[in-house]
């Protein structure tokens, strides 16, 4: 057996995380009752417990509040992502504080602001594009740990997925099936891991001596996805396959293929990134590449933790996730029968 938490704690005494905590850290006076503290107590001594140094430290600074700053909590992803950082917290005696700035800097630089009025002890921050660095800076002054996570802020401890490999590989698997007019939804142009999954795309393409027919750039919804295949089924009837920076995106665009009567995979293949649960629902079962979100939440929060204030990078690694919206062309003469078929938008 492992070295014993916080939550192992609270689970033998029958309380919660935070009522140990406050036993830890003597506020229980008129707090809890005097049998509720003596039975943290001998939990306590019977599990061996000791806390680990760093969340010690953490606890101690002011408010035992971490602060998640991300730019769209219903974007599965994001989700994940904060259940990761929660549930660290959470076994160290810590509450969260869900900040969703919808995409938009301007209320990401209100928040910050707002963080530092409240006093929060950490932050684990995902960036809409390039940040206000000034407004992080503060909190910084004023000793408030941040880690980046799932993109990049020059200067700052980052944790993030292997988003190049993860993308080169999936074009990789798309041209081992035998697709070559291939198009590709990518994400914003100033956002790190947006950028790494089309340099790692067109990376594999060019390797392979293929151009993609075309390159759009979105902002990683859902309605982006189907704006930018709309407009791209409507301009192009060449295309043999649409790859979106992540799964939100290619299902926007299955909608839109399914709006102007394009069958997929049978006339186009629509694959993804990230490999959210929308993704295995919808049909056809997405290709996707699986990007571990809530272990990038896990691992960000760790180092807050640890007061690791370096600027290394934690890279995760990826999977690619094969599914039936992209089948092997096979290069039969039904599949360029369907193509010349394809019915066309008359806007």
């Amino acid at each position: 057996m492992g070295r014993a938490t916080i939550r192992d704690v609270a689970r033998l005494a029958g309380v919660s995380p935070s009522t140990v905590s406050r036993v830890l850290n003597g506020k229980d006076a008129g707090h809890m009752r005097p049998e509720t503290k003596e039975r943290v107590l001998a939990a306590i001594k019977a599990l061996d417990y000791t806390p680990a140094k760093a969340a010690r430290t953490l606890r101690k600074k002011k408010t035992g509040v971490i602060a998640i700053l991300l730019p769209d909590i219903s974007n599965p992803f994001f989700s994940l992502l904060a259940r990761g950082v929660a549930a660290v917290a959470f076994e160290h005696g810590l509450s969260t504080l869900i900040c969703d700035s919808d995409n938009s800097e301007d209320k990401e630089n209100r928040y910050w602001d707002l963080l530092r009025a409240e006093g929060v002890d950490g932050v684990v921050f995902v960036p809409v594009g390039r940040p206000d660095e000034t407004k992080a800076h503060r909190l910084r002054r004023r000793g408030v740990d941040i880690v980046v996570a799932d993109r990049r802020v020059e200067g700052y401890p980052t944790v993030e997925a292997d988003n190049r490999t993860g993308s080169a590989s999936l074009a990789s698997h798309l041209l081992s099936l035998g697709y070559r007019r291939i198009a590709y939804l990518a994400g914003p142009p100033d956002v790190s891991s947006a950028m790494d999954r089309l340099e790692g795309f067109l990376e594999a393409l060019r390797g392979a001596g293929v151009e993609p027919v075309a390159v759009l750039h979105g902002d990683f919804t859902y309605r982006s996805g189907y704006v930018l295949a709309h407009r791209l089924f409507s301009r192009r009837h060449d295309v043999e396959a649409i790859v979106a920076a992540n799964d939100l995106m290619a299902i926007g665009a299955l909608r839109a293929a399914e709006d102007l009567n394009i069958s997929v995979p049978n006339q186009v293949g629509i694959a993804g990134f990230d490999h959210v649960l929308p993704a295995d629902l919808v049909r056809p079962r997405l290709t996707t590449v699986a990007v571990p979100a809530y272990e990038i939440g896990e691992e960000a929060m760790r180092r807050l933790l640890r007061g690791d204030n370096s600027a290394e990078r934690r890279v995760l690694p990826v999977k690619l996730i094969p599914g039936e919206s992209t089948p092997p062309r096979g290069g039969d003469s039904s599949g360029e029968e369907a193509r010349r078929n394809r019915p066309r938008d008359k806007s």
